[in-house]
């Protein structure tokens, strides 16, 4: 087999060296958990110009819902939001003790936000087994 070479390829031994960027370019990218949601990707101007709308493009803007603070689509955002919801049920759970039915509906939904946030939890752990391997 002939000896090919491409800098540091090499097609019958494979990668021989790994060379690393500088660090001044990778502070330009975002921080993982600070990128956008995956479904607002960057379309081509032309594409949006040209394409007609489908029956199925106008049904899906119908339904999806109105955001009007985007930034709690990311990571961190959203998780600040989840705990600030779960202190304010538990504060109003307190002030409405005298009141069952509305202390029943507070606790009831403490407990579903507690169970949701346990479940991402298990997802997280799953998710870290994955990748160690």
């Amino acid at each position: 087999m002939s000896d090919i070479r491409f800098n540091s390829l090499v097609f019958d031994r494979g990668i021989e060296s790994i060379s690393y960027t500088l660090q001044e370019s990778m502070e330009a990218m975002p921080q993982r958990s600070e990128a956008p949601p995956p479904d607002i990707g960057v379309r081509a101007q032309l594409d949006q110009v040209l394409r007609q709308t489908s029956m199925n493009d106008r049904l899906d803007k119908a339904l999806r819902p109105e955001l009007m603070n985007r930034s709690l689509l990311s990571h961190r955002m959203f998780h600040a939001a989840l705990r600030s919801v779960r202190k304010g049920l538990r504060e109003s759970a307190l002030q409405h003790e005298e009141s069952s039915h509305e202390a029943r509906t507070y606790n009831r939904a403490m407990r579903l936000l507690n169970e949701e946030s346990s479940l991402r939890e298990l997802v997280q752990m799953y998710r870290s087994s994955l990748y160690q391997g």
